[in-house]
């Protein structure tokens, strides 16, 4: 009897021990994309903090949120005992950069050049090169304008609808919109 409970027990703590050492895995399900600006500086861009804000000043920076629903797997509810171990995040799908498209509907200027409204800016090599793009650490995804390409882009002062359209590696297509003002 009591080699059954070790075996018993040997294997609730494999049970255990496998299940808080493997990442949670979700699919993207849907999207936020928003204006944003940097609320805290780090060392590294991955550990900057953003809010969410609808008058760009400083920076012209876009977040995207991802919205993911989490995929079932065996989970015998032993691994929440497991404190002292964070299970890793994956993304079982993933949204496809080539795809990316981000449109203001009304015309600025960029250099001396109108920059037509609707016109995809992923699609204009000059600024595309100019649009940092990375993940924090809390899996946003960020658009930041580099410094020269907003000191060369003239704004009118009215809101602009931007709209940011893309796909995910299972066919999930995307578009969100956001309404901004951007300070010149």
């Amino acid at each position: 009897m009591r080699k059954l409970f070790k075996i018993i027990g040997i294997y609730l703590f494999l049970i255990v021990m496998s299940e808080c050492w493997s990442p949670q895995h979700y699919l993207i399900s849907d999207i936020e994309f928003n204006g944003a600006t940097i609320y805290k500086r780090d060392k590294e861009k991955e550990f900057y903090i953003f809010t969410q804000t609808d008058v760009l000043k400083k920076d012209i920076i876009f977040r995207i949120r991802y919205n993911a629903k989490f995929i079932a797997s065996l989970d015998l509810g032993l691994s929440a005992k497991c404190y002292a171990f964070k299970r890793g995040t994956v993304y079982d799908n993933s949204l496809l950069e080539n795809t990316y498209s981000l449109k203001f509907d009304h015309p600025f200027k960029y250099k001396n050049a109108t920059i037509n409204a609707n016109q995809n800016l992923f699609a204009i090599e000059e600024i595309k090169n100019q649009i940092e793009i990375y993940d924090t650490y809390d899996d946003d995804k960020i658009f930041e304008f580099s410094k020269k390409l907003k000191s060369e882009c003239k704004f009118t002062s009215d809101n602009y609808e931007v709209t940011f359209n893309c796909s995910t590696s299972d066919n999930k297509n995307f578009e969100k919109k956001t309404i901004v003002k951007i300070e010149n």
